[in-house]
């Protein structure tokens, strides 16, 4: 896995990809040693220092091709206890989104979140604590997103910002929830950007519900 990969959930979503992209796109048919899988992301997180997911992945469910069947690769073996003290904290977007990822990603928009960072131990700010972050809407293959600090910028907002927030800190992906009530999720990122073809091909698989979130895995220690 490439040095741009900086966190496990970033490794499982590049793996998730390339099974994913070898069987639809290419059909190929290969074996994938499941159980070996697990070993090596494991091995990988410990070689490079990376976190545990926190407990709350345990709740989605990955599918990886093997041998032209699907077969349940369980996040739970990534995450961390509910009783360890993870260094993430997942912040949902304010709402639900019943639209495609790449019509929001895609345009000027704003996804507002809810966040009180453990450092701002005393606000009295009118609104809640949180951060804003803007879409670039570009035609390059790669999307970006902009975290706003700028005080103007939350002007007759819902949140406030603190500087503490730093946006390196943050990693961000989708969930949804299908008609059997099943938790899942698919990647937004690529190699440091929103890859739009590879949302587009994902979107093309799932059918987008009223349901869906996206969301942000902070890391804060």
């Amino acid at each position: 896995v490439s040095e741009t990969v900086t966190n496990l959930l970033m490794a499982i979503e590049a793996v998730w990809t390339w099974n994913r992209y070898n069987f639809y796109e290419k059909g190929n048919s290969f074996i994938t040693d499941i159980s070996l899988l697990y070993v090596k992301l494991i091995k990988m997180a410990e070689k490079r220092n990376w976190s545990l997911l926190p407990s709350q992945f345990s709740e989605y469910f990955i599918f990886i091709y093997s041998g032209g069947k699907l077969h349940a690769l369980t996040p739970s073996r990534f995450c961390s206890s509910p009783e360890d003290n993870s260094p993430y904290h997942v912040i949902g977007c304010v709402g639900t989104c019943s639209i495609k990822p790449s019509t929001i990603l895609s345009k000027d928009s704003k996804l507002i979140f809810h966040f009180k960072h453990p450092s701002a131990t005393s606000c009295k700010l009118p609104g809640e604590c949180g951060f804003i972050l803007k879409t670039v809407p570009s035609e390059a293959a790669l999307w970006t997103l902009r975290l706003c600090t700028k005080k103007e910028e939350y002007n007759n907002e819902q949140v406030h910002f603190h500087d503490e927030i730093r946006a390196e800190n943050m990693y961000i992906y989708f969930s949804h929830v299908s008609i059997l009530k099943l938790k899942f999720m698919f990647p937004l990122s690529w190699s440091g950007g929103l890859a739009a073809d590879k949302i587009q091909k994902w979107e093309s698989c799932i059918s987008i519900g009223s349901n869906c979130r996206f969301k942000v895995i902070y890391k804060f220690k």
